[in-house]
């Protein structure tokens, strides 16, 4: 299991300086274990001790300061995991791209458990466990997050067609698609939603595709007998060499390579 596909850690600060806004295409689950941080996420907000912070993939934002902090985090590709779009276990990521503060609080009965959660995700990590075991910590730390207190207000969220564009995506992003036919479907213009979604994820519409296909390519890699050949085609790239770069370039190793890292039972490509 690569970081792309999963990758859990800890951090400790004493103070922590304004890091530069960006987005990255991972989910990150953050555990706020001891002390506090300032984030601008659509709006500034503190997150402390024993609360959870989300970060959908895609979407900006920016830490501000810290102090004291002690923080366990996880990152993981829902695609890659064989999580859908709609996964019970993904709403509260779908409620942060809407509008909910990306802060939750934990129960205090909670916490020891979660924070052993990541201390043996970590270790198991390390230790290069099977696939299904990685899975199991992801899936209880994203359940641990459905059990959190609900956030207690709203800011303004993704941009509705944003939003709209990424269910999108989510649900055809495996067939022909183009910037125009994203357009077509949530009624604006192919230059209004480009400009748009570059403004609200850092992604341009064709990037975010593509990320798409690759998590799944990721997917069906582990979890597949297919051939490199028939899944590059299945994924709708026309061009193996095109595909093959693309991957290459994500996980900095060839699918075939990928796949046996992964100890995938498949044949050989």
């Amino acid at each position: 299991m690569t970081n792309h596909v999963a990758a859990c850690g800890q951090m400790k600060v004493a103070r922590l300086a304004q890091e530069p806004h960006g987005t990255h295409s991972e989910s990150v689950l953050s555990f706020i274990r001891s002390g506090s941080l300032d984030m601008l996420h659509g709006e500034t907000f503190t997150a402390t001790e024993g609360m959870f912070v989300l970060v959908p993939g895609g979407m900006p934002h920016t830490l501000l300061s810290g102090s004291d902090l002690h923080i366990h985090w996880m990152s993981f590709c829902p695609d890659c995991l064989g999580l859908e779009p709609g996964s019970a276990l993904l709403q509260p990521f779908q409620q942060v791209r809407l509008g909910a503060l990306p802060a939750l609080t934990l129960a205090v009965e909670r916490i020891e458990f979660v924070q052993t959660l990541y201390q043996q995700f970590e270790l198991a990590l390390q230790q290069s466990l099977p696939l299904e075991v990685m899975k199991s910590f992801v899936f209880l730390l994203l359940h641990e997050v459905s059990l959190a207190q609900q956030p207690v207000s709203w800011r303004a969220g993704m941009h509705p067609k944003v939003v709209a564009a990424l269910s999108y995506i989510e649900s055809q992003g495996l067939q022909p698609v183009s910037l125009q036919s994203v357009a077509d479907a949530v009624f604006v213009s192919a230059p209004y939603l480009a400009t748009l979604f570059k403004r609200e994820t850092g992604y341009s519409v064709g990037q975010w595709l593509t990320k798409k296909r690759l998590g799944e390519a990721c997917n069906r890699l582990m979890h597949t007998h297919t051939p490199i050949a028939v899944l590059v085609e299945e994924l709708g790239w026309s061009d193996p060499t095109h595909f093959i770069r693309q991957f290459k370039a994500a996980y900095g190793v060839t699918p075939a390579l990928w796949r046996r890292q992964h100890n995938h039972k498949g044949e050989a490509d």
